[in-house]
């Protein structure tokens, strides 16, 4: 067998890597070729180590195909969950205003009808204590069985304390019935000059009922001016800090919790900050929250697409930053928008 046909045998099952095989065939060259056959073999071992390098491209490039496939899949079904997502809490924004709307008129019927049978107790109850004491002796001493009998004091004191607690039932009511309209107000995604406070008061009264035995909320408003945001949007994003904060402390904290909602001003952004004290996000966890279908909670109970849509809207709807901080016991995700929107 010749030099060259050996040398050629041996290339065959030198290294894959095209590095060692260049080492490894200039070694051979100088070891099995003759000085006549040297140019010869230094261009078929070249060939051999581009053909190694070829190989190793189309290994690199069909992971880099693969890894695309999956990505694009995952993004278009990113995109089409958060799509849907978003249609129905369009959706469930317009019917929880039908339904405000809906309740806004019997509401109104029925507490100015109640305002009315208040007026007319008065009047009644004043017009019996002027026939009290217009009446004699005998027929007061009559007046007096008659109500003792009856415990008409008793009940005139019951129906003070009734409407009064009445009227506050239908104040609340009418509350919760603003809120919900506000909170679900669609806006058709547009900016408009709004108050950041405001729009936390709101989302923090839908969520009141939420938090009811689980955690207190305190609110820490700062001197925020009103600025162009789209309050539609921001109230989502409120409202999914708020009930993870009370899912988070809810079950992981003896007696109730705590969270605080602060909001200031800072270099020309407006900030709102949402604390609990809850168990707090592992640190492997903190760098995963805003990635789609990311979640910690049980299969069923959360699909990993609030806080993923919350970082949308804030940073690329808004141009804004959303940052999370967390340890043992504290956990605070902060959000600042622009005052200015800018050109």
């Amino acid at each position: 067998m010749s030099d060259m046909a050996q040398f050629i045998g041996m290339l065959e099952s030198g290294p894959e890597s095209s590095d060692d095989f260049q080492s490894y065939a200039q070694s051979l060259i100088n070891q099995h070729i003759s000085p006549e056959n040297m140019r010869a073999a230094q261009s078929v071992a070249t060939a051999y180590t581009e053909l190694r390098r070829g190989r190793q491209s189309i290994v690199i490039l069909e992971e880099l195909l693969r890894d695309a496939e999956s990505r694009s899949c995952e993004n278009v079904y990113a995109a089409r969950s958060v799509m849907i997502r978003q249609e129905k809490l369009a959706a469930l924004g317009q019917l929880a205003s039908g339904i405000a709307h809906e309740l806004n008129n019997p509401i109104g019927f029925v507490a100015g009808n109640f305002e009315a049978l208040r007026t007319y107790n008065i009047s009644v109850w004043n017009y019996l204590e002027a026939i009290e004491n217009a009446a004699d002796e005998k027929m007061k001493q009559a007046i007096a069985a008659l109500k003792s009998k009856y415990k008409i004091n008793y009940i005139m004191d019951d129906t003070k304390d009734i409407f009064v607690e009445s009227s506050e039932g239908f104040k609340r009511v009418t509350d919760i019935v603003n809120n919900l309209l506000a909170f679900a107000r669609v806006d058709g995604g547009n900016f408009k000059l709004s108050d950041l406070n405001a729009s936390v008061q709101t989302t923090v009264a839908i969520v009141s009922s939420q938090a009811k035995f689980v955690a207190a909320i305190e609110l820490d408003f700062g001197d925020v001016p009103d600025f162009e945001f789209n309050p539609g949007e921001i109230n989502q994003v409120l409202l999914n800090l708020l009930l993870n904060a009370v899912q988070a402390i809810k079950g992981q904290k003896s007696g109730e919790g705590l969270i605080t909602v602060k909001t200031f001003t800072e270099d020309d952004m407006a900030v709102c900050s949402v604390t609990d004290n809850g168990p707090g996000i592992t640190p492997e966890h903190v760098q995963r929250v805003f990635d789609p279908f990311f979640t910690t909670k049980p299969v069923g109970e959360g699909t990993g697409l609030g806080l993923n849509i919350s970082y949308d809207v804030i940073v690329h709807r808004h141009r804004g930053f959303f940052d999370v901080e967390s340890e043992p016991g504290r956990t605070v995700f902060t959000f600042r928008l622009p005052l200015s929107r800018g050109v």
